[in-house]
């Protein structure tokens, strides 16, 4: 999970960057790195939200959250909580899946539910 969040981080600066004379751009850049990798450009896109939305501190403290069983937080629940933009309510609602061992279905159903 760290590396898709590092990965995230550079994908986010290759956003930031604007492209130069005579190069595809960020999205042909993405495009090209998806096709490579033989990942989904949704996926990049959503690699780089994560790690825009969350910082790495957070990033690691949600990374030592676990369930009753023991259990880490997946990506899907890291995806999904990087939704909420507000940190105090993302860190809440990380405590509740890790107490509650919530499914992400779970997760985002109360989600839609606290609105």
């Amino acid at each position: 999970m760290q590396a898709r969040y590092d990965f995230g981080r550079v994908l986010q600066s290759l956003r930031r960057n604007r492209p130069q004379a005579g190069t595809t751009g960020s999205a042909g850049t993405l495009r090209l790195l998806s096709k490579r990798l033989g990942v989904d450009p949704s996926a990049l896109r959503r690699y780089a939200r994560v790690s825009e939305t969350i910082s790495a501190r957070e990033f690691a403290w949600l990374m030592k959250q676990r369930t009753p069983r023991g259990a880490p937080l997946t990506w899907s629940h890291i995806e999904l909580l990087a939704r909420e933009r507000d940190p105090e309510r993302r860190r809440a609602l990380a405590l509740v899946v890790a107490a509650e061992d919530l499914s992400v279905r779970a997760l985002s159903t109360r989600m839609l539910k606290d609105r």
